[in-house]
C-alpha cells in the first residue's frame, strides 16, 4: 500500500472562556501561533550486570507549555497577559474637570479621558473665562496643546467634554489568568481538513515585551502552562489536552 501523505501546516481560530465558567467561548482574534512543550525528568536505572547500558529508565513530564501569538490589542487580550484590571470609560458627558498645568507653549495638557472631537470639547480658564481653539490652544485626541500663554497659566484650566468610548487597563493589578481554549484549526497542507485542539486550563503569564511605539505590527506572545484539569476524572481523558485529526 501506497504511503499516504499527511503532512500539517495548522492555522485556525482560538477560542477562550475563564476556566470553569459556563461563559461563551469567544474568538481571541487573529493569530498566527499556538505551540505546545513538554519538558521530562528522565531517570535511569544503570545495568550493572556487565555490557553497560541501563536496567531501565524512567521518564515523567514535569511541565507543559505553551505560547500564543495575538494581533489583536482587544482590551481583554491586553489585560490577560499584562495582568491587568479593565474599566469602561463613562461616556456621560463632563463638565469643568479641572486640569493642572505649567501655562508653557506647546505644552500637551491630557485630559483625564481621551475625549470625543465631536462636539468639541468647550475651555475655560480657572476663572472661568473662555478659551478660543487656534488662538490658546490646539485641539489634540489627548487634550489640547497651548499656543499662547496669555490665558493659560499655572493657574490651570477647565475643560467640558464628553469621553469616547474607550477601556482603561490598569497594568500589574490582577492575578494571572487561567482559560479553557479550543482551537478550531484547518490543516492547510490537506486542503483545509479540520481538527480541533482542546487545552483545558492554561494560565497565562506575562509577556516580556509589550512594543508600544515601532514600524511592525505588534504581537502579544503571551506564555502559558497547562495545568491539570481535576474535574476530569475519566483514566482515558486527560486532565490537559485533547486533539482531534479527522481521519
Amino acid at each position: 500500500m501506497a504511503q499516504v501523505d499527511r503532512s500539517f501546516v495548522g492555522e485556525g481560530i482560538i477560542y477562550a472562556r475563564a476556566y470553569q465558567s459556563q461563559a461563551a467561548l469567544l474568538d481571541i482574534g487573529n493569530c498566527d501561533a499556538f505551540n505546545l512543550s513538554y519538558q521530562t525528568n528522565r531517570t535511569t536505572l544503570p545495568n550493572f550486570r556487565g555490557g553497560g547500558g541501563n536496567r531501565n529508565v524512567r521518564e515523567r513530564i514535569t511541565d507543559v507549555t505553551a505560547s500564543i501569538g495575538m494581533y489583536d490589542l482587544t482590551p481583554e487580550n491586553v489585560a490577560r497577559v499584562t495582568r491587568s484590571l479593565v474599566t469602561e470609560v463613562p461616556t456621560t458627558a463632563i463638565v469643568d474637570e479641572p486640569l493642572a498645568c505649567e501655562g508653557i507653549v506647546g505644552e500637551l495638557i491630557p485630559f483625564k479621558y481621551l475625549p470625543n472631537m465631536t462636539p468639541a470639547p468647550v475651555l475655560k480658564t480657572a476663572g472661568d473665562d473662555p478659551l478660543v481653539a487656534g488662538t490658546d490652544y490646539l485641539l489634540n485626541p489627548h487634550g489640547i496643546i497651548v499656543m499662547s500663554t496669555t490665558n493659560i497659566t499655572s493657574a490651570g484650566i477647565k475643560a467640558s467634554y464628553t469621553p469616547r468610548g474607550s477601556s482603561v487597563l490598569q497594568m500589574m493589578t490582577a492575578p494571572a489568568v487561567e482559560l479553557e481554549i479550543y482551537i478550531a484549526g484547518l490543516n492547510d497542507a490537506q486542503s483545509g481538513e479540520p481538527f480541533s485542539l482542546r487545552p483545558r486550563r492554561v494560565k497565562l503569564g506575562v509577556v516580556s515585551q509589550l512594543q508600544v511605539l515601532g514600524q511592525e505590527y505588534l504581537k502579544l506572545e503571551a506564555p502559558g502552562e497547562l495545568l491539570a484539569d481535576d474535574t476530569v476524572v475519566a483514566s482515558d481523558i486527560s486532565k490537559f489536552c485533547q486533539m482531534e485529526l479527522a481521519g
